[in-house]
């Protein structure tokens, strides 16, 4: 079964599980599917908020398409989970992602 495929039955299987979309979003990436991977970034981002994973993958994303705006708003809205969440880890990676692109 190809990757995408196995994916998307474990989204079916688990549609509660964050990290079956945030594996799609990285596969869609992989792929060279950049819209479909933001489309999933963002479903991930209103569906499970509190996904700490999403936000750092997402701004790199972004920034690496040059949409710095958005990810701005995506490292921001991160930083806020990541600090509610106590995720010490988390929160550095994305304080560092921050400093080093804005």
């Amino acid at each position: 079964m190809e990757r995408k495929e196995f994916i998307k039955n474990e989204i079916k299987e688990e549609p509660e599980n964050p990290f079956n979309y945030y594996l799609m979003a990285l596969e869609l990436k992989k792929e060279g599917d950049m819209s479909g991977s933001i489309t999933v970034f963002d479903q991930l981002m209103k569906q499970f908020p509190m996904y700490i994973p999403t936000y750092y993958s997402f701004a790199d994303l972004l920034i690496e398409l040059e949409q710095d705006d958005k990810a701005k708003l995506v490292v921001k809205k991160g930083i806020e989970v990541a600090e509610i969440g106590s995720a010490s880890k988390a929160l550095h990676e994305l304080r560092q992602l921050w400093e080093l692109n804005f």
